[in-house]
């Protein structure tokens, strides 16, 4: 996942933004420590590479926030971690949050089977397991629990699980949202976030899509969402007027040779920014 930014780009991503938008900057990318091999507890790996690139991530879109709506393009979810401390520092308001994932990413460094942080990213975010003072001062979270619509879920470890069924979030798994339907359901439950929070932030791990649509991530979940079905939730939140930031992560290029689903995924991108 570490080259998906670029290969996005060489495939067309800032100019397909750029048409859809009015006005547009394209500030660059972030630069990551490469890591050859892995380092750290094995609850925890790559824990200092995670944090020195956080660290620069928040920097970052500190840097350029601004008022206007901003796209991030991440190799994996624990980029969510920076991206929601930079904004919050110039933010006013409730932050609010829609997950969109299928797996939760809700894993803390008990729990967790792999060590992977990109598994407890949204953990981290709202303070649990470890609290990251130093990245997000005072309670060391960024976002509230209760302001969380994790959707799209339906490959979780069991520990995992139990955190979020502990938690305060409003937990949509894919086969809830079809079993309900995914218009009238989502459009409910974002309503509510944005009555409560003056922001919202809409995160999305392309390995919620279905792998029929979208083989090209480490981790693929069947019955997976469908594009129009992911239209509708990211056109939920726009619809507010509150979205200030989509997020999109999970893609890995090793996985797509011959770049279809980089290509399916600039298009989704522009789409989703109509």
């Amino acid at each position: 996942m570490a080259r998906a930014v670029e290969v996005l780009r060489k495939a067309g991503m800032v100019s397909g933004l750029r048409k859809r938008a009015t006005s547009f900057l394209d500030a660059g990318d972030v630069p990551l420590s490469t890591n050859l091999t892995d380092s750290g507890p094995k609850n925890l790996t790559n824990f200092t590479e995670f944090l020195q690139g956080t660290e620069r991530i928040r920097s970052a879109v500190n840097g350029i926030s601004g008022e206007g709506f901003l796209f991030a393009l991440g190799g994996e979810c624990s980029i969510c971690v920076g991206t929601l401390a930079g904004l919050k520092s110039g933010m006013r308001g409730e932050l609010g949050m829609v997950w969109v994932d299928a797996h939760g990413d809700f894993n803390t460094p008990e729990t967790t089977p792999s060590g992977y942080i990109g598994g407890m990213c949204l953990a981290l975010a709202c303070g649990r397991g470890l609290k990251l003072n130093k990245i997000m001062p005072g309670a060391g979270r960024v976002l509230r629990e209760e302001n969380i619509i994790h959707a799209g879920s339906r490959s979780l470890d069991q520990a995992e699980s139990e955190n979020m069924l502990s938690s305060r979030m409003k937990i949509y798994p894919t086969s809830t949202l079809r079993k309900k339907g995914i218009n009238p359901t989502v459009n409910s439950a974002v309503s509510v976030l944005a009555d409560r929070c003056g922001w919202i932030i809409c995160h999305l791990d392309v390995d919620a899509l279905d792998p029929k649509i979208m083989a090209a991530v480490n981790f693929p979940a069947p019955d997976g969402l469908r594009i129009k079905e992911t239209q509708a939730i990211v056109g939920a939140v726009k619809r507010t007027g509150k979205l200030k930031l989509l997020e999109l992560a999970g893609y890995n290029p090793d996985l797509d040779p011959n770049r279809t689903c980089a290509t399916r995924l600039v298009k989704l991108a522009s789409e989703l920014l109509v």
